[in-house]
């Protein structure tokens, strides 16, 4: 049976053994709260009323606010959530941020005011090694993305800015200097070729980078660091790529101009989502330049969109042999695929799993 003396002496002497803990245990188990959690544990005691401040982490997440609705209209809502930000970063200790996150959940669609953005560069200034904001309907708002993209602290960001289709924000910044960013994950963003470059220039050690329901023209990757790459939703580009150390590389696009993968030969992993416009009888497909920089993997996952149109047989003359591949999957909606599962059968010696689906033989 389990021995209770130390729970019952507790309750008898009225000691209160948490509050005596030392500093850096309070604020490491304040940590696991939101940062307005943390702050209501000021009432506790004399020894709570200013812990909070020390906690290396700020979450501000406006759905942990939980006011009856009938009683808050939205506009309410947004203005405590702001007033919450202005006066924790105003009492707070200087010490440096460990975690920064700001969500404004994009279901709901809480609008973000330039009071709440104006904080996102005020935590820059202390430092801090994560950083994670989501919001939306800030098209109009200067985010003051110069900080977040100089913050030479940063190991890892995710910036999801826009979650309305085809209303993307703009992020021009002057100067990127992120010497320690491994992380980078962007949603909603809008970009030029020039900042783009710029953007992973600045990132000397970038290993993970992941780009969604982006809008870009061409998207040139070059970087001897980066190890996993993930292409979501993005729409008519021309995407170029370099990256030897590349391991993992997960790709989803509607109406791709071109793609072009040269040097990928370290990869272990790829998925390739293609749903491709069509122009009179071109078609974007899956040519032998992007086959060969696959060639080196073990996973394979292929899906391919080009409904309603037969393709003439394909000649695979010019495409590699897949001398690792082990697990393979085809999706497809398009005639032509019907050639695909023979030629992977035939060069890929160690395959050992294959999983084929064709969507419009269905409901041909």
């Amino acid at each position: 049976m389990m021995n209770t003396n130390w729970c019952d002496s507790e309750k008898t002497d009225g000691t209160d053994r948490i509050s005596s803990l030392p500093d850096d245990v309070l604020t490491h188990i304040l940590s696991f709260l939101s940062t307005r959690e943390a702050v209501q544990t000021c009432i506790l005691s004399k020894r709570w009323i200013n812990t909070w401040a020390f906690v290396p982490d700020l979450k501000f997440d406006i759905m942990e606010f939980n006011l009856p609705k009938f009683l808050y209209t939205r506009e309410e809502m947004i203005e405590k959530f702001e007033l919450l930000v202005k006066s924790v970063l105003e009492k707070r200790e200087t010490s440096a941020v460990n975690k920064f996150q700001l969500r404004l959940d994009y279901e709901i669609h809480w609008p973000c005011t330039q009071a709440v953005a104006n904080c996102i560069g005020d935590v820059m200034k202390l430092g801090p090694r994560e950083c994670f904001v989501e919001m939306c309907s800030c098209q109009n708002l200067n985010l003051n993305t110069d900080l977040i993209f100089t913050c030479a602290s940063l190991i890892d960001l995710w910036l999801y800015l826009s979650t309305e289709v085809y209303r993307f924000v703009a992020i021009e910044p002057n100067l990127v200097n992120l010497p320690c960013l491994k992380t980078l994950e962007l949603y909603g963003v809008s970009m030029s070729d020039d900042s783009f470059k710029k953007l992973l220039l600045g990132c000397p050690v970038l290993e993970e980078l992941v780009l969604q329901n982006c809008e870009m023209d061409t998207i040139e990757i070059c970087s001897n660091t980066l190890k996993k790459l993930e292409l979501y939703s993005l729409h008519d580009i021309m995407l170029h790529i370099s990256a030897p150390n590349l391991l993992y590389l997960n790709i989803g696009l509607v109406g791709m101009r071109e793609i072009m993968s040269l040097n990928t030969p370290s990869l272990v992993d790829a998925s390739i989502v293609i749903i491709g416009w069509y122009d009179q009888d071109k078609y974007i497909t899956m040519g032998p330049k992007l086959m060969h920089s696959l060639s080196n993997v073990e996973s394979l996952q292929l899906e391919l969109c080009f409904p309603n149109r037969k393709v003439q047989k394909k000649d695979f003359s010019s495409y590699p042999v897949f001398n690792n591949l082990k697990r393979l999957k085809l999706v497809c909606w398009c005639f032509y695929v019907f050639d695909l599962p023979p030629y992977f059968l035939h060069h890929s010696p160690k395959l050992e799993e294959l999983t084929f689906t064709n969507i419009h033989a269905w409901v041909a």
